[in-house]
């Protein structure tokens, strides 16, 4: 991301964490503590952790120029069913499997998911994932196909990291913590 990015980011992070605790200070007043029981609110949705806070931000602010980290997300293969018109049944497999023909893949700034194949021919697309796999840092948490093979946990360590140490110490701590899937 550009310097200016994680500036403004930064900036907006301050911002929200003043608010929050603003909404903490406007808690501990007797006519609030009152709104509250009588309308039976949940006021905890109003206290935030700063990642909420930051992925608040995130969802809409577009990341430009990202590091071309990515999780692999998914790997899996289709079955066509033809019995009772064109099925497609999706096998899910580990990451690094040979059995599969399509993997997904999550930048872990922009969230911006791309797809790729085993090779060209398959389904007539672009993007191959041994090509993919070799021009960007595609990392392999727990080489599982199911809760987005540990993602959220990944992009969580890298904006935290990030806003504490910058985007090169943040990197390497990424990179030394997590596996890099093996093309």
């Amino acid at each position: 991301m550009k310097r200016e990015e994680l500036l403004h980011l930064k900036e907006e992070l301050k911002k929200e964490i003043e608010k929050r605790e603003r909404i903490k200070e406007l808690l501990q007043e007797n006519h609030v503590q009152e709104l509250i029981t009588l309308t039976s609110t949940d006021y905890s949705k109003f206290i935030k952790d700063d990642y909420e806070l930051l992925l608040k931000i995130l969802k809409d602010y577009k990341v430009t120029n990202t590091n071309n980290i990515y999780v692999a997300t998914s790997a899996y293969y289709t079955e066509l069913i033809l019995n009772d018109g064109l099925k497609n049944i999706y096998h899910y497999v580990p990451i690094d499997s040979e059995e599969s023909e399509t993997k997904n893949y999550v930048n872990i700034e922009s969230g911006l998911l791309t797809q790729a194949w085993i090779s060209e021919q398959a389904y007539d697309k672009r993007i191959v994932t041994s090509e993919f796999e070799r021009n960007n840092i595609v990392l392999n948490p727990y080489n599982k196909s199911d809760n987005n093979n540990g993602y959220e946990e990944v992009r969580r360590d890298f904006f935290e990291n990030t806003l504490k140490y910058g985007e090169e110490e943040s990197k390497k701590l990424l990179l030394e913590k997590y596996p890099r899937l093996e093309s």
